[in-house]
């Protein structure tokens, strides 16, 4: 199970991973395959899919904007630095 929010112009699908102390939930574009996805960790307090389905958009949202892109970090050296 996931839940589904539309932000950045795309829709995006987040599912519940890891265990424990350790979740995450990680955010896939669905709109495109050309976005990175993106990961938020969560802990102990979304400890199943029941709790992911059971929170409110603005909840899911507040995730999805502090979630980080798994692309290429900005800081990431290039060949011109």
């Amino acid at each position: 199970m996931s839940v589904t929010i539309k932000a950045d112009g795309d829709t995006w699908r987040g599912r519940l991973g890891g265990s424990g102390d350790s979740r995450v939930v990680v955010f896939f574009c669905v709109t495109t395959d050309q976005r990175p996805y993106r990961v938020v960790p969560v802990g102990g307090g979304v400890a199943s899919e029941a709790d992911l389905e059971g929170l409110g958009g603005a909840e899911v949202e507040g995730l999805f904007a502090r979630s980080r892109s798994m692309g290429a970090p900005t800081d990431y050296p290039t060949y011109r630095s």
